[in-house]
Parts: C-alpha cells; sequence; structure tokens
C-alpha cells in the first residue's frame, strides 16, 4: 500500500514542486528548450525499449517482470542526459524576454515541462511499471499518451517508407498485456517464500524466460 500511496501521490506532488522551486530562475528559454529535451527522450524511449526489454527478458530471467520498466527509463535517462548536454552546448546564450511575458511563460513553460515528465512517469511507471496488480482488476481503457502515440508513430513520426511502418500498439492491447504482466508479477511476489527477499520473489525462472518472443 505505500508503494500505491507513493506512486499516485507522493510522485507528481514531488516532481511539480521540484520544477517549479529549482526551474524557475532557468527562465522561460530554457524551460522550453528542455521541454523539447523531454519529449524527444520519451519518444526515443518508447521507440526503443522494447529491444532491452527483450533482450533482458531473454539473457537475464531473473529481471522478464520488470524488464519493461527498466529498459524504458534507462533508455530516457540515457537520452534526456545526452540531449540537455548537447542544448547546453548549442545554446549557450541566455535569451531573455519583457518582465510579463517573461513571468508568465516561465510559469507555462514549467506547467508544460512537469506535465511532460508527469507523462513519463505514468506510462514508465504505470503500465510498464514494477508493481503488482490484482487477479480480477479490468483493463483500463487507452489513455491520452497511447491514442497520441498510436496516431504519431503511423502518421507524422512513422517510417520514411509506407510499406514499412510500425505502428505503436497496432492490435490495440498494450494496456491488457501489461496488466497481466503486472498480475504475473503480484502473483510471483505471494506465491515466494516466507523468508525470501522481495526481490527474489519477482524473479522469472530459466523456463519462463525460454517462453518470451519477440512481438512487433
Amino acid at each position: 500500500m505505500a508503494l500505491y500511496h507513493i506512486f499516485g501521490w507522493v510522485v507528481p506532488i514531488v516532481i511539480f514542486a521540484a520544477m517549479f522551486g529549482f526551474r524557475w530562475k532557468v527562465g522561460m528559454w530554457g524551460n522550453v528548450v528542455s521541454l523539447g529535451v523531454v519529449l524527444l527522450s520519451f519518444l526515443i524511449a518508447v521507440g526503443w525499449w522494447q529491444n532491452l526489454a527483450y533482450l533482458l527478458a531473454t539473457n537475464a530471467p531473473q529481471w522478464m517482470f520488470i524488464a519493461d520498466c527498466v529498459a524504458f527509463f534507462t533508455i530516457f535517462l540515457i537520452s534526456l542526459l545526452i540531449l540537455d548536454f548537447a542544448t547546453r552546448c548549442m545554446s549557450a546564450v541566455k535569451v531573455k524576454y519583457a518582465d510579463q511575458v517573461e513571468k508568465v511563460g516561465n510559469g507555462v513553460a514549467l506547467f508544460l515541462l512537469s506535465s511532460a515528465l508527469y507523462m513519463t512517469y505514468l506510462f514508465g511507471a504505470g503500465d510498464l511499471g514494477a508493481v503488482g496488480e490484482h487477479h480480477n482488476v479490468q483493463a483500463k481503457g487507452d489513455s491520452v499518451t497511447i491514442h497520441a502515440l498510436r496516431i504519431l508513430s503511423a502518421g507524422n513520426l512513422g517510417a520514411f517508407n509506407p510499406d514499412n511502418v510500425s505502428q505503436f500498439d497496432a492490435r490495440g492491447d498494450f494496456r491488457e498485456l501489461h496488466l497481466k504482466r503486472r498480475q504475473a508479477l503480484m502473483h510471483a511476489m505471494l506465491q515466494g517464500g516466507a523468508d525470501d527477499w522481495p526481490w527474489q520473489r519477482i524473479q522469472g525462472t530459466d523456463a519462463q524466460g525460454e517462453q518470451v518472443r519477440w512481438r512487433q
């Protein structure tokens, strides 16, 4: 229950408080650039996390139930660090605006930046997360993020070759499949021995690793 409360309430509050508390002096220009960096890092992570998760699940089965979450946030953070460093080098001059424009624009930019980070958190920790779920829970409807990714991946962000388009969640069962994964994680946790550490309870087995198949 502590994890549920932390995921549902503490993290969002911390994200918004940290952004407004630590980045207000960065200014409107810097926060707008950072917003672009976060969104691009998110798209990179969405595009490549399955490859890394598949590699982890097949070569290290003990990571199987949490491979998606680990892979997504690993790629996101690495992309964020690289792009942030690159934009700092390319945009070394801090652009200043009129005081009223700066204050209002900075507030809007920080709200959008906080929302983008929260959206990333919801996708990575909610849908792909490492927190289990009860067996009788029904899959939720698609979020705005999933709808947007499905549309963009088949449109503006799709392949240059129209015959080789790989649409995100083309079958429309993304949330259903990850709900089953989280339920399997919960089942593994409950079936673990009383003397096992929590990490030992959620580890996959070699037999389960051999059953993992690549799915576009």
